[in-house]
């Protein structure tokens, strides 16, 4: 017969027949491709492609890598994610941050795997003081939601004990301290990281799980330990972190984690403005956003303030409070490409912004919320918001949104095809500009980026027209004269220059990455309606900062524009197929869009596949007339009417016989 064994102990008894008939398999942890595996046979959905970097390398993730790696291969816990991502989650990976783990074991598995656990606490609680000190270092760890660093971990053991919860392990001797570790070590509990060769401790760290069944045991069965222990912690990161004055992410990161402390410790109020507020946003500059592209730490955050992601603030914090957070959860999820996510908590920070007759508030939450239904292709409620956000913004007094949702409203307009509206807002707004700030008359930031894609849409569509026509770069304009929309292209390019001799230390990546993308489109189609080999160098150049710009800038809803425009050059000089080809552009472009429900992008994305590739004998896609037939829908059923002169030429090209 055959008998197997699996256990987290040795068995010494069986020593004597290893090798004969016993034989020992040592399980580790899955390896990276076995896990990603693992997630893909529970039909978790995600992104293959690798754009996540490592710590402390240069290899890069895609987020299959990445959960595998932040539970350390446990075949356990994968197997919790992934089948919990299935069922509650329809399998987005994206959507971990929302899981918590013990509801998934309960869910999944019946409680099994806390079930274990409660088998060794017991096992532990009856083998007197050596067991009870070993115990008291995994409820420790149940504090953590990372591996518990060695000032963390001696500032809860070193200070005043905390009832309950750290008296075993105050005033050990480090030999005892060490016996409890290896006895940990040895029964594969706990993972503790030492620094060579003097063997001192940098950090304990143990299974998602395993820290999850000690927090929700100490949470229940001791509150009162609980908070103070999370408050100490608070108080310890809060102290002890000196950012500096140009903080890299990992400099914030204490901080980051103090928020979550300092919220468990029920100090909510107070981490969201010392913290949150003054040291990771510092307050109006909004460091880790605009000059980190932090969205995705923020919106950890941000997590922290929430009772129920992303419907329900914390009522611990002020009402203005809660408004603000639901909005700042809606803006990165939203940067993450996560729209559908950010809807309702838009919506609801809104709705408390005007029942609050916050006027100024109740501006930037129409204007984000105008924004986000442009994205998703719902043209006709964004313009209607974006009308409302100059009603708010005329309320309030505020001459400076006043200008900017000015903006907002044209650019919902001008996307929805009416141009001439569009073109009255955008002039309305530049001369409130010139008059609020006379030594920078134009429109800039996002604002002036609007504008200039309004005045870039007469050579944009003369310059598919000539791409349909022509294939090349052969100059449409052989008599010499000016090709049409030449003298606004100029007129942008001089505009985009001045943004650049107008930059500033605060002016966030984003700000930086659009005006890149506004010099690379007008020198795109300079290039194509002129012939000039100069302009068609500047829009390399300037395409591929725009890219770089906006994936620093951590914002997926802005990435697909800077793929597109970039494989429209690539496929024009011939770079066509490859990992760093047009094709693979609109590939990663289709990507994000399609995740994240963007259904303009989505539109614009057929569009380019079919009147970039429609020659090919071997069309990448389905056909071209299947891209157009879905970017007319598409187009029709958002109302994106912009595109309507575009889609026409399209149509009556690729349709052609001789096409």
């Amino acid at each position: 017969g055959l008998c197997v064994l699996t256990t987290r102990y040795a068995l010494p008894d069986l020593r004597a027949f290893l090798g004969r008939t016993v034989h020992e398999t040592k399980l580790t942890r899955l390896s990276r491709a076995a896990g990603v595996q693992l997630l893909q046979s529970f039909g978790v959905k995600g992104s293959l492609l690798p754009r996540l970097p490592i710590p402390d390398g240069q290899e890069q993730w895609n987020e299959f890598e990445k959960l595998v790696e932040d539970v350390r291969g446990h075949a356990l816990t994968l197997n919790l994610l992934g089948s919990y991502l299935r069922d509650a989650h329809h399998g987005d990976i994206r959507r971990v941050d929302r899981i918590n783990l013990a509801e998934a074991n309960a869910e999944e598995q019946g409680g099994h795997a806390f079930h274990v656990m409660d088998a060794y606490v017991q096992s532990f609680e009856n083998e007197g003081p050596s067991g009870q000190r070993a115990l008291a270092m995994l409820r420790l760890l149940g504090l953590f939601d990372r591996p518990a660093s060695a000032d963390c971990l001696q500032a809860l053991w070193q200070g005043e004990p905390i009832a309950g919860l750290t008296a075993p392990l105050v005033d050990l001797s480090d030999d005892q301290r060490e016996v409890a570790l290896r006895r940990l070590e040895d029964a594969r509990l706990l993972t503790v990281n030492r620094e060579k060769p003097a063997d001192t401790l940098l950090a304990l760290d143990t299974h998602p799980l395993l820290r999850e069944y000690f927090a929700e045991k100490l949470r229940q069965d001791q509150p009162e330990a609980w908070q103070a222990a999370h408050r100490r912690l608070y108080e310890h990161l809060c102290s002890s972190t000196q950012e500096g004055e140009q903080p890299t992410l990992e400099d914030l990161q204490p901080l980051y984690q103090a928020v979550a402390h300092g919220c468990l410790a029920g100090m909510q109020q107070e981490a969201l403005e010392k913290i949150y507020h003054n040291r990771i946003l510092r307050g109006k500059e909004v460091y880790s956003i605009h000059k980190l592209g932090a969205f995705g730490s923020d919106l950890g955050a941000v997590a922290c303030f929430f009772e129920s992601p992303w419907s329900r603030v914390s009522p611990a914090l002020t009402e203005a409070y809660q408004a603000w957070l639901l909005n700042e959860a809606a803006y990165r999820l939203r940067a993450l490409g996560r729209l559908t996510e950010a809807l309702e908590p838009m919506r609801a920070s809104h709705e408390m912004c005007v029942k609050l007759e916050d006027w100024k508030q109740a501006a930037i939450r129409a204007s984000n919320l105008s924004e986000l239904e442009l994205t998703l292709g719902v043209v006709a409620a964004a313009v209607a918001d974006g009308e409302q956000a100059v009603t708010y913004a005329d309320r309030s007094d505020d001459a400076f949104l006043q200008m900017t949702f000015r903006t907002t409203h044209a650019e919902a307009l001008h996307l929805a095809g009416r141009q001439a509206e569009a073109q009255a807002h955008f002039t309305d707004a530049e001369q409130r500009q010139a008059k609020r700030q006379p030594t920078y008359p134009l429109l800039y930031s996002l604002s002036g980026f609007r504008y200039c894609d309004l005045l870039l849409a007469e050579g944009e569509l003369t310059a598919w027209q000539k791409t349909l026509e022509c294939g090349d770069l052969s100059p449409l304009s052989r008599s010499g004269d000016l090709s049409p929309g030449s003298g606004a292209l100029r007129a942008v390019s001089e505009r985009g220059k001045k943004m650049f001799e107008w930059r500033e230390p605060g002016d966030s990546l984003l700000d930086i990455a659009l005006d890149h993308l506004t010099l690379g489109r007008a020198a795109l189609y300079t290039a194509l309606l002129d012939a000039s080999p100069s302009d068609l160098t500047t829009a390399t150049t300037q395409l591929d900062h725009a890219v770089a710009g906006l994936r620093r800038a951590g914002q997926n809803d802005y990435l697909p524009r800077g793929l597109l425009f970039r494989a429209w050059l690539r496929a024009l000089i011939g770079e066509r197929t490859g990992p760093e080809r047009a094709q693979s552009d609109l590939d990663e472009a289709w990507e994000i869009a399609e995740r994240g429900a963007m259904k303009l992008h989505l539109a614009d994305i057929h569009l380019h596949r079919a009147r970039l590739f429609f020659r090919e004998e071997n069309y990448p896609w389905d056909s071209p007339q299947t891209d157009l037939a879905a970017a007319r829908d598409l187009i029709g059923s958002c109302g994106y009417h912009r595109r309507d002169e575009e889609l026409a030429d399209a149509q009556a090209v690729i349709s052609s016989p001789a096409a």
